[in-house]
């Protein structure tokens, strides 16, 4: 157990303290991230946790303890020391100037550990824990390392110890995706996910950063001010599938540009209607989207669906849309734009809160959803599946193909036979255009391509009526869109992709909503479809 009771803590002659009667309890073995903005006191809470508060900064009132000791009392240095492991907001700098990766290890257990005894083994279990297998890692210079692998080896260092110390009691990470692209900072939480399965310790995550908190944490507890206003739990289950990623009509939606005067989420649009997609923060810009001849309801409605950050910038543009079986979309917009968080909110993976609203409706089938994925029934869940376009988290998988599609099988399908378990892996297979070759290959041994069609293919043994695509550059990625096209004409798979651009979306989208700073801009077709595409979109 991880305590803080009325922590106070401050400069000597300050107005105020940097925590004021901040108070917590964190339950052994969980992931708490600590959530706030620029001056809320995460970095000073994480010193605290630490007993390494910075030099004018002291404790005015209150306690700390850390399973059993308090890591602001001196008399408690080396017990902090050997229990407490530590990655601060640059963690570039605490590989120093090592110049191996096991240089950069056994200075960190002789720093923490003084005379304790360890080889070779010890140092690759560090690595290993975050997916690094190859004990040739522990020969590469950190700086000739790509940023993933640099930051992973940066957390091994705060975690390597002997094997007679025993796992820490307690992991703080500062920041741990700073500086990070998208695609290297899926990999990071990926190997987080699996640092934490191989030691069950308790995390306390200080971020900025909402999504990985949503991604990574049991619990997420908002900070301002130096106080905690709120503590709640993320969607757990969307969690898990956004680190490890996841049927006839052929009607396509066609759009166009069109001032319209009816306020966005009011009523169901009628199969032909038109259906307005409001602009950001009330501008009047409006586009209209007139979805084909629809049997039956819509497979995805979006009433002007929003999601905003009350401490700072981020409110997304309300999005208005209706997606029929075997339709699709792309949203595109610039890095900032809000995509990621639409495409969280939709497949219930952001719990509303004080720190985050929630706007709008959301409707599967024609019945309304719950924000949080926790609230819907198994098979609502099962309806919406997310696949994320960077497959660089799939480096630290060390499950075959075959294992991993017989998983995803099993929890959509728990009462099929094996026969039928392995017909439709074939069947996946086939769709994602993957050789059966592959069955008994590790997902980390496999190419860019197939990890991303195999997410794919996984997201597809849900049996999922709404296919939701997020990610950044889509370009380079054909063949995977060739196989989203082919999921819908076979399995009849309303697609929405969100992306930076059009370009290289291929056949896989018929027509494009496009998000800006004052407003959201239908267009006839996406920028990559070729011109006989479009005219048949239209």
């Amino acid at each position: 157990m991880i305590t803080c009771e009325r922590l106070s803590v401050g400069a000597a002659g300050a107005e105020r303290p940097v925590l004021r009667n901040l108070s917590t309890r964190i339950e052994h073995g969980r992931v708490r991230a600590i959530v706030g903005g620029k001056g809320s006191g995460k970095t000073v809470l994480g010193w605290a946790l630490r007993g390494a508060l910075c030099p004018g900064l002291s404790r005015t009132a209150g306690s700390v303890n850390v399973g059993g000791f308090d890591p602001l009392d001196r008399a408690a240095a080396a017990e902090t020391s050997a229990h407490v492991a530590w990655l601060g907001e640059d963690p570039e700098a605490e590989l120093g100037g090592a110049s191996t990766v096991r240089d950069a290890l056994a200075s960190a257990i002789a720093a923490r550990f003084p005379g304790a005894s360890f080889d070779d083994l010890t140092l690759h279990a560090a690595l290993a824990r975050l997916g690094m297998n190859d004990p040739r890692v522990l020969d590469r210079e950190p700086r000739q390392l790509s940023p993933g692998l640099r930051r992973r080896v940066a957390l091994a260092q705060a975690l390597v110890r002997p094997v007679s110390a025993g796992a820490p009691k307690l992991v703080v990470l500062d920041e741990p995706l700073a500086g990070l692209d998208r695609a290297t900072a899926a990999e990071v939480i990926g190997a987080l996910a699996g640092m934490r399965r191989a030691i069950r310790t308790t995390v306390v995550v200080l971020t900025r950063d909402l999504e990985l908190a949503q991604r990574f944490a049991d619990e997420i507890s908002v900070l301002e001010d130096g106080q905690v206003v709120e503590t709640f739990r993320p969607e757990g289950a969307i969690a898990r599938a956004v680190a490890a990623p996841p049927a006839q009509a052929s009607a396509r939606p066609a759009v166009r540009s069109q001032d319209a005067t009816r306020p966005s989420g009011t009523g169901t649009p009628a199969p032909g209607s038109r259906q307005t997609v409001p602009g950001a923060h009330g501008v009047r810009g409006r586009a209209v989207m007139q979805a084909g001849a629809l049997l039956g309801s819509p497979a995805l409605e979006l009433r002007g669906l929003s999601v905003a950050l009350p401490a700072g910038p981020g409110a997304t543009a309300p999005l208005s849309l209706t997606l029929g079986r075997g339709d699709s979309l792309a949203v595109t917009g610039p890095s900032g734009s809000g995509k990621s968080m639409l495409a969280l909110a939709i497949v219930g993976g952001l719990s509303p809160s004080a720190a985050l609203r929630i706007g709008g409706e959301l409707l599967l089938g024609g019945v309304a959803q719950e924000a949080r994925a926790a609230a819907r029934t198994s098979d609502q869940r099962r309806a919406i599946q997310l696949v994320a376009y960077s497959s660089d988290r799939a480096t630290a998988e060390t499950h075959t193909v075959r294992t991993q599609l017989r998983r995803a099988i099993r929890r959509a399908r728990p009462a099929v036979s094996s026969s039928a378990v392995g017909t439709r892996v074939s069947t996946l297979l086939q769709l994602a255009d993957l050789s059966p070759a592959i069955l008994l290959e590790r997902v980390c041994d496999l190419s860019r391509a197939e990890q991303l069609r195999l997410a794919l293919a996984r997201a597809l043994a849900h049996d999922p009526s709404v296919l939701v695509l997020d990610g950044g550059v889509a370009g380079g990625d054909a063949e995977f869109f060739e196989a989203c096209a082919r999921a819908r004409r076979n399995d009849g798979v309303a697609l929405l992709v969100f992306a930076r651009s059009a370009a290289g979306l291929g056949a896989s989208c018929d027509a494009e909503l496009q998000l800006g700073d004052d407003r959201v801009r239908a267009v006839a077709a996406p920028q990559g479809v070729a011109p006989e595409q479009g005219r048949r979109a239209a």
